[in-house]
């Protein structure tokens, strides 16, 4: 078990690693809410909130549950009837609907009976993973790869946006990220056309023989896919964060359910050697409509 991290009977049947991937998200959201410039958060009304060791993430203003979730729930944090009522309570008093990240259930778990007392439902799921210290293969793409500084600031976030299928206007929300210590960013071109984003954060948690670190930012405009970014730029941060020593990468991605949607970027990781750590239960606020 993390000795960074208490243990607790909640954690039982979960791999040791969770505690460290759960860890690295909430480095990087917490440095991500650091990284904003103080017209931006005030304007998305960006803050964040720990509840014991878990991370709660607030952006009322974009008005989307994946700027305001709960990360470290039942992982870091052992929950209880009352935090998790406190934590409800935070997004309601902001007037935010939330997405808590749980870890698939045991028959004797009572989270889930908690969240729907709460408002909330199982919505989707999402699956961590990890990533060893194998050398990657080398890029394999047509396309133009390569690390991103400040001065690509602007052209990283809004091809981010794009990628991801968010507004152009929320842009701002990303660009503090470049150039920030800890954090390295890369992007795809087509000639001179930004097409694909990946961010490598550095601040991760200790782990017995180094450091580990997050993976996160892969976005592609939806007319480049399967044309090589996505693996090209993984493999390129990986190189990277080898050469820093990390002897650990963590990341997450959505879980697969309709084959008519297959995710590609998680057979991407599969094919370089990520390996499944532990599939999360995404409870969401129910509407009201």
């Amino acid at each position: 078990m993390n000795p960074e991290f208490p243990e607790f009977p909640g954690l039982t049947g979960l791999p040791e690693c969770a505690q460290t991937v759960d860890a690295n998200e909430i480095a990087a959201l917490t440095d991500w809410a650091a990284s904003l410039d103080p017209g931006t958060a005030a304007e998305f009304g960006v803050r964040t909130e720990l509840f014991g060791t878990a991370l709660a993430v607030l952006a009322p203003g974009t008005e989307t549950v994946f700027f305001n979730r709960v990360v470290g729930l039942s992982v870091l944090q052992e929950p209880s009837r009352t935090l998790v009522h406190d934590i409800a309570d935070f997004y309601r008093d902001a007037g935010a609907r939330c997405m808590v990240h749980t870890p698939a259930s045991n028959p004797d778990d009572e989270l889930p009976a908690w969240l729907g007392e709460e408002g909330m439902e199982p919505q989707g799921e999402w699956i961590t993973l990890r990533r060893g210290t194998e050398n990657p293969p080398p890029p394999d793409t047509d396309l133009r790869v390569r690390t991103v500084g400040p001065s690509d600031a602007t052209s990283f976030a809004e091809t981010l946006c794009t990628g991801y299928g968010m507004p152009d206007e929320w842009a701002p929300l990303y660009e503090g990220l470049v150039g920030r210590p800890g954090w390295r960013h890369y992007m795809a071109w087509d000639g001179d056309l930004p097409v694909a984003t990946a961010s490598l954060f550095l601040h991760g948690t200790s782990v017995p023989h180094g450091t580990s670190a997050w993976c996160g930012n892969s976005g592609t405009l939806r007319r480049y896919r399967r044309r090589g970014a996505h693996t090209a730029l993984s493999r390129l941060r990986l190189k990277d964060g080898l050469a820093e020593g990390a002897s650990l990468f963590t990341g997450e991605t959505w879980q697969q359910r309709q084959r008519a949607r297959p995710n590609q970027s998680l057979k991407n990781h599969t094919r370089d050697g990520w390996q499944e750590v532990y599939h999360r239960v995404n409870y969401v606020t129910a509407t009201t409509d």
